[in-house]
């Protein structure tokens, strides 16, 4: 920001201005600084963004990415762990003369990591924890050309249990990964120095040693790789952080009367007739016309003749006696909860019972 003509220079709060909203914190600050302590408190200030170069492969010179599938016809979830070792030895047994080379990619919610086992050598790298797992893997195959690229040998077939790689390398579409880019000019860059790499899809934790290495290296704490991240990543990231920084704030709203019926700050769909969402939703947070428009006309809290308290939504729903009846009939019970009538799901006769007991006018 110390660039007179920075774009956000205009959006940069004055000094002056930041004093008064850090004496008065009941202020909300504008949206530029509120951005600023999200950016701050995920650890994102210094983030790079990958280039996406759409343009990478014209269409009459897009490479051409094929993979090997040894397991194809048998199903993991029917299939004994000794079968796809047997398997895969029968696939190292034909391509005995390709140097074999294990890539793996592991997120955690502590550790996001990338291994690689190659030649009797075991890499693993610790990337940014905005990193999705589908980059990881893409990483660790990365990182295994760029060691190939540096060998005496020529032959290599590089084994990843990363299906979903594999395709984003063998189908190209104009949402391709960052990093699909960089493997694919890469590979052609090994192909014009005479290597020979073939890639294959291995199933992981069955056994085979390559692969249970390459993984027991990506889930471990090591050297930080400076990378540059992944947009879609970086976005997911940061929705999923704010999310996270609201749940565990609106946890301590442990007093707010919608708390108790909504603990989760996920979405609730709404419902199909707008008049009866409305209403479901003046129930969920307890204020309708009936319990509180004596707020707004300077008149007492009206009291329920029965029990002598005032009337809220929940001694309506819940507590009244003279309602049991109708509970008993619509509810099938009278011991109720609010999340029971107006939670995620309302039950199914609710709009009744209102009706029957004439409230649902009134709210």
């Amino acid at each position: 920001m110390s660039v007179p003509s920075h774009p956000l220079k205009p959006f940069a709060l004055a000094i002056g201005l930041n004093r008064l909203y850090e004496a008065r914190s009941f202020n909300i600050k504008p949206f530029s600084e509120r951005a600023k302590t999200v950016l701050n408190d995920a650890h994102l200030n210094n983030i790079n963004i990958q280039e996406n170069n759409i343009l990478a492969f014209p269409p009459w010179d897009i490479q051409i990415f094929n993979y090997h599938n040894p397991f194809s016809g048998y199903d993991k979830a029917g299939t004994a762990a000794v079968i796809y070792q047997q398997l895969f030895s029968y696939h190292r047994s034909k391509y005995s003369k390709y140097i074999p080379v294990y890539t793996d990619g592991s997120k955690t919610a502590e550790h996001v990591g990338c291994g690689v086992v190659f030649n009797n050598t075991i890499l693993n790298f610790t990337l940014h924890n905005s990193m999705s797992v589908f980059s990881a893997e893409l990483t660790a195959i990365l990182v295994s050309l760029q060691h190939i690229l540096v060998s005496n040998h020529r032959h290599f077939c590089v084994y990843t249990d990363s299906m979903s790689a594999l395709e984003s390398l063998h189908f190209l579409t104009e949402r391709r990964h960052p990093t699909v880019i960089e493997i694919l000019f890469l590979l052609r860059k090994l192909e014009r120095k005479g290597f020979d790499i073939i890639f294959s899809w291995v199933p992981g934790h069955v056994g085979i040693l390559g692969n249970e290495q390459a993984d027991t290296a990506a889930r471990s704490m090591s050297d930080h790789m400076q990378r540059p991240v992944c947009y879609q990543d970086l976005k997911t990231f940061t929705q999923n952080y704010i999310h996270h920084v609201w749940q565990e704030t609106w946890d301590q709203q442990i007093l707010n009367k919608l708390h108790s019926i909504h603990p989760s700050a996920s979405h609730w769909a709404a419902l199909q007739m707008r008049r009866h969402d409305v209403r479901l939703t003046r129930l969920r947070i307890g204020h309708t016309r009936f319990t509180h428009r004596h707020l707004l006309l300077g008149e007492n809290a009206p009291e329920c003749p029965s029990c002598k308290v005032p009337y809220s939504v929940y001694h309506i729903l819940i507590e009244c006696p003279i309602f049991n009846h109708h509970r008993i009939t619509f509810f099938h019970t009278s011991v109720l909860t609010l999340s029971d009538l107006v939670g995620e799901t309302p039950h199914q006769n609710l709009f009744v019972f209102l009706l029957k007991i004439e409230f649902l006018l009134l709210i």
